[in-house]
């Protein structure tokens, strides 16, 4: 699959933009996440934007964020949602 996903995510703060990009790096495919997450300061909305790689767990075949990465609570909930989505995708 090496077509970018583009997805909206429903969260108690608001709508999550996705942009999950493919890339691969020595035969290895990954996706680079970028997350626009909703945060709202003094009355405007602002996103917080999130950027972290996504690699395929060999013991799962699900897709988690890079070991190593240092990851906000907030987006590690996320992490299982973009995963389907990209299996989804490769799929279809």
């Amino acid at each position: 699959m090496d077509e970018v996903i583009e997805l909206t995510l429903d969260s108690p703060d608001g709508v999550i933009d996705c942009r999950l990009e493919p890339q691969t790096n020595e035969g290895e495919l990954a996706y680079s996440a970028t997350i626009l997450y909703p945060h709202t300061v003094n009355g405007y909305s602002r996103s917080d934007i999130y950027c972290h790689t996504m690699r395929q767990d060999a013991n799962t075949n699900s897709f988690v964020f890079e070991a190593g990465e240092e990851i906000h609570p907030k987006i590690r909930k996320l992490e299982e949602q973009l995963s389907e989505a990209i299996t989804s995708a490769q799929s279809s």
